[in-house]
């Protein structure tokens, strides 16, 4: 009985182990017009940082009221995209007004 004990923990912490842990951050630019970021400027779209240092972008149409919906299907989907990849959303936080949000999203592997 030991034995088989032993042998399950010692499995569980393989596959512990083998889950790499990390973080990404999916920052959203929801603007409608370009944002100051440093020396230049960011149109609306979608920046996501993994923990392995890879970069993605994702279009977004700039702010407006027809473009309210597409822009969250966008996001909807770009969430879920990282959430198949084994990621956990941990804290979300928003800054700016009505027609320049910058939102932060932070996920843990």
């Amino acid at each position: 009985m030991k034995t088989t004990i032993l042998f399950l923990l010692l499995i569980l912490a393989t596959a512990v182990h083998a889950v790499p842990n990390g973080y990404a951050i999916m920052r959203v630019f929801d603007c409608n017009r370009a944002v100051g970021l440093g020396g230049g400027y960011v149109n609306s779209r979608i920046i996501i940082v993994y923990e392995d240092g890879k970069v993605e972008e994702v279009e977004l149409l700039p702010f407006s009221e027809k473009n309210v919906i597409e822009n969250m299907r966008t996001i909807v989907k770009t969430l879920n995209k990282i959430s198949a990849q084994g990621y956990l959303l941990i804290s979300q936080s928003t800054s700016g007004e009505q027609g320049s949000l910058v939102t932060d999203y932070t996920f843990h592997k």
